[in-house]
């Protein structure tokens, strides 16, 4: 790994790592796309097929779990390049598809599908992206929010243009004819899905990192890899094969084409879970990175679940007067929320000696006050307001997160380590629900705790063993 990391420095940052960081990006996009779509379009959906529970909300977090650790043990297992070619493929079909669903059964089915397909992007787009990146150029993972950004706003503008004059304002009298809004949201949020997939896949033709090819004994593809990006870009490249087998073997090789069945899976799964828990330092921060994980999937969804019923408790001056107020409103903190990559890039690069730890701190002490800040609302411009500078907050603690997970994580398990990790707040968010749906959404306490387990997570980043800004990633 050592060998690898200075030939990737000695490459550089070339036109091939700026298109991995769109293209990447795109998986970040997808996610929370198809998140803010099943929830702008989830009261009309239930109008048309008479529910209440938002049972459809339960399967998309079970699909985005259920795919998280499906393409994160498979990147581990046979590699990154599979799942970043399929993933968004077969996630714009299954959206697509959804929209045509008649009954909730069906519909349910396939919301889960499309987001089990997408399930992994977070999983491996910063690992791809990570294992072809320069040392100095690592802080660049923090920028993968903004995309996050993107992918809200756009599920929101697009409700924003469909759903108010083409939908039910009732569950009494909704059949399919007066409520296509949800279905016309379902098709081009999914169309832009498949422009990104083909983009994907004819933009770039990844070649498996040479990370993975190296924990895996494959050290002459891993050299070819990169002498082909610094061939095709000018670049210089020292390394050979001949210095990479005087080394050695890699003794637990994890080569899927030796374990093609059943047992051999299960052992190398194993023995993946077993590298993140190797010593007493590693086990503390495969640790601390789960908890973190898990009290973020709590705190955020429910956050976002119990705000509006408590803001119509607080008075009718709080919230917009009309669909297209609401929509407006929840569009000006979408794209707010943008703000949050960029001001943590900005932390680490300009304030190097905060490192990840302490951004991490910064983002969820702040998240903290602005969320207590929200009890003490009294109209609907401090409701913008502190919703905005909410958004903003914590997203720079979303944002140094999500890049330090796999930083931190040994190269052999990073798509394990980091599918465990993104699943613990799947987790969590599949409770929201039931908690929302049964608690006194009316009361504020729910808030005082969402801004607590922020405030928590945030102190807990510097209890962390790890700081990535002071080495290279293995």
């Amino acid at each position: 790994m050592h060998l690898v990391n200075d030939a990737i420095d000695e490459i550089g940052f070339t036109p091939y790592h700026l298109k991995l960081f769109f293209l990447n990006g795109m998986g970040y996009w997808t996610d929370t796309q198809l998140t803010y779509l099943e929830s702008s379009v989830r009261t009309f959906v239930n109008y048309q097929f008479g529910y209440t529970y938002a049972v459809s909300n339960e399967m998309l977090a079970a699909g985005l779990l259920v795919g998280a650790i499906f393409w994160g043990f498979s990147a581990d297992l046979i590699g990154r390049k599979i799942a970043f070619n399929l993933s968004l493929l077969l996630s714009a079909v299954f959206t697509i598809i959804t929209g045509t669903m008649g009954t909730m059964a069906s519909y349910c089915i396939f919301v889960f599908l499309s987001c089990f397909a997408a399930g992994g992007n977070l999983v491996l787009d910063t690992c791809v992206f990570l294992e072809y990146l320069p040392h100095k150029h690592q802080w660049l993972l923090t920028f993968f929010a903004f995309f996050w950004g993107i992918g809200q706003t756009i599920a929101v503008l697009l409700a924003y243009a469909f759903l108010p004059n083409n939908s039910c304002s009732s569950a009494d009298d909704c059949p399919s004819h007066k409520n296509r809004g949800w279905r016309y949201v379902y098709y081009v949020n999914g169309a832009i899905v498949l422009v990104m997939a083909i983009l994907r896949i004819t933009v770039i033709r990844l070649k498996e990192t040479p990370k993975f090819l190296v924990s895996n004994n494959r050290d002459a593809e891993a050299v070819e890899v990169l002498q082909s990006i610094a061939r095709k870009y000018n670049r210089q490249c020292s390394l050979t094969l001949e210095q990479l087998n005087a080394i050695g073997e890699v003794k637990s090789s994890d080569d899927y084409r030796k374990h093609l069945n059943v047992k051999g899976t299960y052992t190398l799964v194993k023995h993946h879970l077993t590298i993140l828990f190797a010593n007493r330092k590693t086990a503390r921060s495969t640790i601390l990175l789960f908890l973190s994980w898990f009290l973020l999937g709590f705190a955020y969804p429910l956050y976002s679940s119990f705000l509006p019923v408590y803001l119509a408790t607080r008075g009718n001056n709080i919230s917009a007067p009309d669909v297209h107020g609401v929509y407006r409103d929840n569009l000006i903190s979408n794209v707010s929320s943008m703000g949050g990559p960029f001001i943590a890039g900005a932390l680490l690069y300009f304030f190097p000696a905060l490192g990840r730890r302490g951004v991490l701190c910064i983002g969820g002490l702040v998240s903290m006050a602005f969320l207590f800040g929200y009890t003490q609302i009294k109209n609907r411009a401090q409701n913008v307001a502190l919703s905005s500078t909410s958004f903003l907050a914590i997203y720079i603690y979303y944002a140094v997160l999500y890049a330090y997970t796999p930083e931190v994580l040994p190269s052999a398990a990073r798509g394990t380590g980091n599918a465990l990790s993104i699943a613990c707040t799947r987790v969590a968010s599949l409770v929201v629900p039931v908690i929302a749906y049964f608690s006194d959404t009316s009361s504020a306490v729910p808030i005082w705790i969402c801004g607590a387990f922020v405030g928590v997570i945030g102190l807990m980043a510097l209890l962390f063993p790890f700081e990535p800004s002071k080495h290279r990633v293995v």
